[in-house]
């Protein structure tokens, strides 16, 4: 719920018990967020004009800066919020933007974000949680966050893989601020599968990946969103301009259809592959590192074949995107991939994914 309540306090949100949280107007911020761009090592390609990729700057540098925060900022941190740095790790679309110059600025694949995506270690879960939350008082009233009931309530059923809390993600033309809600992982993103972070050794490698998840895994964590619906859907994405995705699996139940990445995520794995070889060493991207996750679970490595090949199978999808070069280039590159990768030869005729995953509705 969002309301005007005097002319210096805007409401957040009133929860369920009456609870108010506000924030005072105009939004303060006593950082700033190219500087810690800076300081970080992030390039500065990287588009900070997105609210939520500036939070993301302040969110990992406090990480970096853990066991020292109750030190500079004792009235937001009243004790050590971690004896060593938490290495924080974005993936989604905030990821993308800083490993790909294409997804910036206003090319064909930059898109805007409405939240950013973190994941830590589960032993440090909770301390980078509670980070999240004093960051308001530390940094400026811009990066308010707090948990509502449902949040609480989501936390004590998760505890130690996965916390929510609500976070500012915006400011309005006018100046009100706006919120969404956050979510904060733990060792692997479990979705419609899981994607191995922690026994990956990707914790380690937060500098060299520039604090997100890296090339490979943001590839499965794009390429591992599928659902199926009844067959009469075809007709409605049809009519939305949508059918590019439906997934050409002929195994499937026929009365079926299985339908892939949106719009969205399929602009972020075409940036991937425009600005990305196939190959070893830093900046590239490595089919070994994904062979092993794929020989580990061909249900995932079903799902992101399928996902990563519509771009080539549906050429209208890089066409309305790219250039004909960078059609070619991007293409070119997925067909090089998928030479290293092993083929899936399971026939499933049902879902092998989690159905329990909320459905999204198209739009």
């Amino acid at each position: 719920m969002e309301r005007l309540a005097t002319e210096k306090k805007f409401v957040l949100y009133e929860d369920l018990d009456g609870k108010v949280y506000d924030v005072n107007l105009p939004l303060t911020s006593h950082v700033d967020a190219v500087q810690l761009r800076a300081n970080l090592g992030i390039p500065d390609y990287v588009d900070l004009a997105y609210f939520p990729m500036r939070s993301a700057m302040v969110g990992l540098w406090a990480s970096m800066n853990a066991p020292k925060l109750h030190q500079q900022y004792p009235l937001a941190f009243e004790k050590q919020v971690s004896d060593k740095p938490i290495p924080a790790l974005l993936f989604g679309g905030a990821a993308i933007k800083i490993q790909c110059p294409s997804s910036n600025g206003k090319g064909p694949l930059a898109r805007g974000i409405k939240d950013t995506d973190f994941i830590v270690p589960k032993k440090q879960g909770i301390n980078f949680y509670k980070m999240l939350l004093g960051l308001g008082k530390a940094f400026g009233s811009m990066y308010t966050s707090f948990a509502t009931s449902n949040d609480r309530r989501f936390n004590t059923w998760r505890y130690g893989e996965r916390y929510r809390l609500t976070t500012i993600n915006g400011v309005t033309a006018d100046g009100y601020p706006t919120i969404t809600v956050l979510d904060l992982f733990c060792d692997r993103i479990n979705l419609r599968h899981r994607v191995e972070i922690k026994d990956a050794g990707l914790f380690q490698r937060y500098k060299e990946n520039l604090y997100t998840v890296g090339l490979e895994a943001l590839l499965m964590s794009k390429g591992q969103f599928i659902f199926d619906m009844p067959a009469e859907t075809r007709e409605d994405l049809k009519k939305k301009g949508q059918e590019y995705r439906i997934l050409q699996y002929p195994y499937y139940a026929k009365d079926r259809v299985i339908i892939g990445m949106e719009d969205k995520d399929l602009k972020d794995v075409a940036a991937i592959f425009l600005d990305h070889e196939v190959g070893k060493g830093r900046g590239k991207i490595d089919a070994q590192t994904l062979r092993k996750a794929f020989v580990k679970d061909n249900k995932l490595a079903l799902s992101v074949t399928l996902n990563v090949r519509n771009l080539v199978e549906r050429p209208e999808i890089l066409a309305k995107l790219l250039s004909k070069n960078e059609a070619e280039t991007v293409v070119s590159r997925i067909e090089a991939l998928f030479k290293e990768l092993p083929k899936v030869d399971k026939k499933w005729d049902k879902p092998w994914w989690d159905t329990e995953v909320e459905t999204p509705v198209i739009e």
